[in-house]
């Protein structure tokens, strides 16, 4: 299967969608900032991205352009998830990241079969 990073400032939620993932066969890996998500990109090869907006930091906007402004042969999928906040609005992050090069977005919360869904169609786009 595929080899998937999860980015989020929130332990227990990257564990969480470990789990989720692995239990559909992948090999999944985690950081907990966007710099050493954005490092673990640059330095390892990943098919896929789950990337929070919202960490301190560098946030998953900033995180998904950098991506994008390298070598597309290179850059994995990515999905943005974000659940916002009163002064910065899910919906607004979502826009910005697929303005930005997400190619699938999911509000938080999500349930296993929306991120099952999204993972599988990313995926197999890839693979096409």
């Amino acid at each position: 299967m595929a080899r998937i990073l999860v980015i989020d400032d929130v332990p227990a939620f990257t564990a969480l969608l470990r789990m989720t993932l692995e239990t559909q066969g992948h090999r999944v890996e985690e950081a907990h900032d966007g710099l050493s998500g954005l490092s673990m990109l640059e330095r390892e090869s990943f098919d896929l991205a789950i990337v929070d907006m919202m960490m301190p930091g560098l946030d998953g906007i900033e995180l998904i352009r950098r991506l994008r402004a390298r070598d597309a042969a290179k850059a994995p999928a990515i999905i943005a998830m974000s659940g916002g906040t009163d002064d910065f609005p899910a919906a607004f992050s979502l826009n910005l990241s697929a303005m930005h090069g997400a190619d699938h977005v999911l509000y938080k919360p999500f349930d296993n079969s929306e991120l099952a869904t999204a993972v599988d169609e990313l995926l197999a786009a890839r693979a096409a």
